[in-house]
């Protein structure tokens, strides 16, 4: 535990100042609010992207074509908030699409209030040889969208801008 701990405390120190206490706080009275905007946004998004011609398949427990619908209907109440897109094409046409994006912004993490895209294969998974990528199913042509409390129609409009 020390060699885990101690590098954490050496440099956020070994409790939370009263301030951001405060913040930490306040936030979680609106959590529920704002995970359940994000879900239903993430549903919207995942049935959309679904549809498109351009894209390969779509990973997100709330479709009906999951394979583990019903277990995460089970367990869920909602499909989540992170979609794994799998387009037709190369890596290529894949970051001309992200390049496109005007609303929802690259980026190498996802979970934030603001919609955000990632290609795994170059960033959180960059250090795996492309065998073990490929056994996790990321690709060249998988992005990973975390769909944020932004208006649905408009995360559908810029994506749709995008694809085009």
């Amino acid at each position: 535990i020390q060699e885990k701990v101690m590098p954490f405390t050496r440099h956020t120190g070994p409790a939370l100042s009263p301030f951001n206490a405060w913040v930490l706080v306040k936030s979680l009275e609106t959590m529920e609010l704002r995970v359940e905007r994000m879900v239903s946004n993430a549903q919207i998004i995942a049935e959309f992207l679904e549809a498109r011609p351009e894209i390969k398949s779509v990973r997100f427990p709330g479709l009906k074509s999951h394979p583990n619908h019903a277990l995460a209907m089970k367990q869920m109440s909602g499909g989540g908030t992170t979609i794994g897109i799998e387009f037709v094409g190369d890596q290529a046409q894949v970051f001309a699409f992200m390049n496109k994006l005007r609303v929802i912004d690259i980026s190498n993490n996802l979970g934030d209030s603001k919609s955000l895209i990632t290609h795994p294969a170059t960033t959180t998974h960059r250090r795996l040889g492309p065998e073990v990528q490929a056994e996790m199913g990321i690709t060249p042509s998988v992005l990973r969208l975390s769909v944020g409390l932004e208006h649905s129609a408009d995360l559908i409009k810029d994506l749709t801008q995008a694809l085009s």
